[in-house]
C-alpha cells in the first residue's frame, strides 16, 4: 500500500498539513494501530500508522475525538514539540517527522515488522512496538536497491523490469506485463518501456484504488483495470485502500467463523437425514428379529449346553432351509426368543420415530443450506452484522455461540493465523483443559523435551492438516511459550489431538503421544506479528 512512489507524494502531503504543528499526543486505540494528533493554528490533524504486516499504512485521516478509555499513550516526551520538517529516505520506505531539537519519529514501512521509532542523535529512545528491546539501539538505515543499466536476457519480464527499477510496485506488475505483452518484448524494448513506466509514476500520478483493492498511481493509459475509487490526493486513496483492507479482513474473520459453524451443522444434518432415510432397514430388521423369535419358540422345549453362542434350526418360513441364530449365552431358548421379540419391537419403534423426524430434519437441512448460501454472498461487514441480527434466533437454536461452539470463546491465549485460530495454554492446569476441549482433528503442538504451553490449531472438524506456513508459525508460537524461548531454533512436535492422551494419574499438563512429527523453528512472539 505504501510503496516508495506512494511515499514520495504522501511525504509532501503530510508535510503540508503538519509542518509547524505541535505534537499533542499519540495513542493506540487498536492493536498495531497508532494515532498521532498534531495541532496547528488552523486544525488538528490525525496521522494514522498501521504496523500490521499485512496492512502497513501511513496516512492523514479526518479529525475524530480520541477515545477516553482503554487506550495506551505513546511518545509522551514529544508532547508540545513543534514539527519542523518531514523527510523521506533516498529510495527506501523510511519516512521521518522531524521535531525541534533534532528529535524525530522514524516510520519503518516495510518488512514483517513495521514500527515507529523515536530517534535522538543516533539512538532509538522509544518505539511503538517492543520499546524495551529497542531502546539504545541504532535506528534502521536506508538501503537503496541496485538499479541496473541493462536487462539480463533470458529472465522473465517481471525480473527484467525490476532490474531496471526495483522500486516498481510489484503487486501490479503482472497486470502491466499482461496488458502490454511485455513478455514478447526484446530486452532493449523492456528497458525503454520500464523507464517510461517509471517516469509516469513521478510525473503523471493518477491516484486510484482498483476494484482488486490495490492502490495504484498509474492512469488507465498504463493500466486499464477498473477503479473502485479515484482521488485528488494520494493520501485520500491510501486511506480508502487501508480502510477497505481492514474492513475485508474483519469481514472475512467474522464471516469465516459463521461459515465454518454452519458447515459443521450442515454436515451433521446431512448425516442425520441419511440415517433417517434408511429407516426401512429398521423395519427389515424387525421382521428378521420377529422370525428369529418364532423359530426359537418352536424349540423352546430343548435344552442348551452352557456357553452355546448359536443354534441352527429349520426355517419353516423358507422351505425348511437351515438357519443359524445367534444366542445370548446367559439365557435359555425361550429367553432368547423374548429378547428377539423386544428387539423387533424396538426396531419398529425406531422406524416410526424416523418417519416422524425425517421431514423436520430435511426442512432444517434446507434452512441451514439457505443460511449458508446467504452468508457466503455477503461482502460488506455492516450487511453481515444486519444478517446476524435478523437470523439470531435461528443461529441460537442451531447452537451458534453456545453448547459445542462454546470452545470458540475459551479463556486461553487466542491468535488468528488467516482463517485458523490458535489456542495456547497459560499454565499446567490450563494446558490440561485446553487439550481436553480441543477437537480430535485439531492439531496439537509442543516444544520437544522442555516445559511449555500446549498449543492447538483449530481445524473446524476438517480432517486434513493446515497449510505448512500455518503449521510452522503455530510451531514458532509453541517454541516461544516454552523454556527453549532463548534458543535460535527449537524442535517442536505436532500431531492430531486424537493421538494425545493424558496418562492415568499423570501430573497437570502431562500427556502421552501415540505418534508425532517434528519441525525445527525459531521462537516467535505472536503478539509481535
Amino acid at each position: 500500500m505504501n510503496n516508495f512512489y506512494t511515499l514520495i507524494y504522501l511525504n509532501r502531503e503530510i508535510k503540508e498539513k503538519i509542518q509547524n504543528g505541535i505534537f499533542s499526543f499519540g495513542i493506540s486505540p487498536h492493536k498495531d494501530v497508532l494515532h498521532i494528533y498534531i495541532e496547528s493554528d488552523k486544525e488538528t490533524s490525525r496521522l494514522i500508522f498501521s504496523a500490521n504486516a499485512r496492512e502497513t499504512a501511513l496516512f492523514l485521516d479526518r479529525y475524530r475525538p480520541p477515545k477516553k478509555r482503554n487506550v495506551i499513550d505513546f511518545f509522551p516526551s514529544l508532547e508540545g514539540a513543534r514539527v519542523v520538517d518531514t523527510s523521506l529516505a533516498d529510495k527506501d520506505r523510511l519516512l521521518s517527522i522531524i521535531f525541534e531539537g533534532g528529535r524525530s519519529l522514524l516510520f519503518k514501512l516495510f518488512s514483517g515488522r513495521p514500527n515507529v521509532f523515536l530517534v535522538e542523535g543516533d539512538r532509538i529512545v522509544d518505539a511503538f512496538k517492543n520499546p524495551e528491546d529497542l531502546k539504545g539501539t541504532s535506528p534502521p538505515e536506508p538501503m537503496a536497491p541496485v538499479f541496473k543499466e541493462e536487462v539480463s536476457a533470458g529472465r522473465n519480464a517481471k525480473n527484467q523490469m525490476t532490474e531496471i527499477n526495483p522500486l516498481l510496485p510489484r503487486n501490479l506488475l503482472p497486470y502491466i506485463i499482461e496488458e502490454h505483452e511485455v513478455e514478447q518484448m526484446s530486452p532493449g524494448k523492456v528497458k525503454t518501456f520500464t523507464r517510461e513506466l517509471s517516469r509516469s509514476l513521478l510525473e503523471e500520478p493518477h491516484p486510484r484504488v482498483l476494484e482488486t483493492g490495490d492502490f495504484c498511481l498509474w492512469s488507465q493509459k498504463w493500466l486499464s483495470l477498473p477503479s473502485e475509487k479515484e482521488c485528488e490526493t494520494v493520501n485520500d486513496c491510501v486511506a480508502f485502500a487501508y480502510k477497505n483492507a481492514v474492513h475485508l479482513r474483519r469481514l472475512h474473520s467474522k464471516k469465516e467463523d459463521i461459515v465454518q459453524f454452519l458447515e459443521r451443522v450442515e454436515g451433521k444434518k446431512k448425516e442425520m437425514v441419511r440415517q433417517l432415510s434408511q429407516a426401512e432397514k429398521s423395519l427389515n430388521r424387525a421382521d428378521e428379529y420377529e422370525k428369529f423369535g418364532h423359530l426359537l419358540m418352536a424349540h423352546a422345549h430343548e435344552q442348551l449346553t452352557p456357553g452355546t453362542e448359536q443354534i441352527t434350526v429349520e426355517d419353516f418360513y423358507e422351505n425348511n432351509d437351515e438357519i443359524t441364530i445367534p444366542l445370548k449365552e446367559q439365557a435359555d431358548i425361550a429367553g432368547n426368543a423374548e429378547r428377539y421379540y423386544e428387539k423387533a419391537k424396538d426396531a419398529r419403534k425406531a422406524y416410526e420415530e424416523a418417519k416422524k423426524r425425517l421431514p423436520g430434519e430435511e426442512k432444517e437441512l434446507l434452512h441451514v443450506q439457505s443460511l449458508l448460501e446467504e452468508v457466503r454472498e455477503i461482502d460488506r461487514l455492516w450487511d453481515l452484522d444486519s444478517w446476524l441480527k435478523n437470523n439470531s434466533e435461528s443461529l441460537n437454536k442451531l447452537g451458534f455461540g453456545s453448547s459445542d461452539d462454546k470452545q470458540l470463546s475459551s479463556p486461553y491465549r487466542k491468535f488468528k493465523l488467516g482463517k485458523y485460530e490458535v489456542w495456547i495454554g497459560k499454565n499446567a492446569k490450563s494446558n490440561d483443559k485446553l487439550t481436553s476441549l480441543a477437537h480430535k482433528e485439531d492439531i496439537w503442538l509442543h516444544a520437544r523435551g522442555v516445559g511449555g504451553s500446549h498449543t492447538v490449531i483449530r481445524m473446524g472438524n476438517r480432517k486434513d492438516y493446515p497449510p505448512k506456513r500455518v503449521l510452522l508459525q503455530a510451531a514458532a508460537y509453541a517454541a516461544y511459550y516454552s523454556k527453549a524461548r532463548g534458543m535460535k531454533s527449537v524442535p517442536v512436535m505436532y500431531t492430531k489431538c486424537k493421538y494425545v492422551r493424558k496418562p492415568k494419574g499423570g501430573a497437570p499438563g502431562a500427556v502421552v503421544l501415540e505418534r508425532e512429527e517434528v519441525e525445527m523453528v525459531p521462537p516467535m512472539n505472536p503478539n509481535n506479528q
